[in-house]
């Protein structure tokens, strides 16, 4: 009961105040919807600027995201818990479907890129792409979504994700080998994309 009630305090004081803030809403739905979007134009635009040999670091993070989404939904299945408008605590900013709040698949596919860079010496690729993670999970609750316990949830999975694909990346011949191919496979679609362009 003391986590659940700590859970709805901090809610309560993230959404204070939402729905009568003009630059707060703005910005809380605009990082609410656009996250995951966000975080795909950030790769595309840092695939094409970084090293040749820096691209499959870029690769291996969208995998640790999109990965830590099939973690979420392991955790969704043994652990259900209503979203803030379900149990009347608030009229959302946003429509949502009335589902499973814990945790938060937008939070943990940015969490999860993010962190994957961090742990792989990518400090200056996933700083910005972490404030986006963090901007995007207050987002969420401002906006009614969710609950900050579902975002320590989220952070918590991609941290656990993050770390097992930095292992696997290092140890795995079959996923580096992987990994080396897709990267391939980009280089060539886009090739022929931007000389058929030319």
């Amino acid at each position: 009961m003391r986590r659940m009630g700590l859970n709805q305090t901090i809610f309560t004081w993230i959404h204070a105040g939402a729905g009568n803030r003009p630059l707060a809403d703005a910005l809380a739905i605009f990082f609410a919807e656009a996250g995951p979007y966000l975080l795909a134009v950030c790769l595309v635009i840092l695939w094409f600027r970084v090293e040749r040999d820096k691209r499959i670091l870029l690769i291996e993070a969208a995998e640790t995201g999109v990965i830590g989404l099939a973690f979420n939904q392991l955790a969704g299945f043994f652990y259900y818990h209503p979203r803030p408008f379900m149990m009347g605590l608030c009229t959302p900013l946003l429509t949502h479907v009335p589902e499973n709040s814990f945790p938060s698949d937008h939070a943990t596919l940015m969490f999860g890129a993010a962190l994957y860079l961090l742990l792989n010496r990518g400090a200056v690729y996933g700083v910005p792409l972490l404030a986006a993670a963090f901007l995007t999970a207050w987002g969420r609750v401002y906006a009614g979504l969710h609950f900050p316990f579902d975002m320590a949830g989220s952070f918590l999975i991609a941290l656990a994700t993050a770390g097992l694909m930095l292992r696997l990346s290092r140890k795995s011949r079959i996923i580096s080998k992987l990994n080396f191919r897709l990267n391939r496979g980009i280089e060539l679609i886009i090739g022929r994309f931007t000389h058929n362009l030319g």
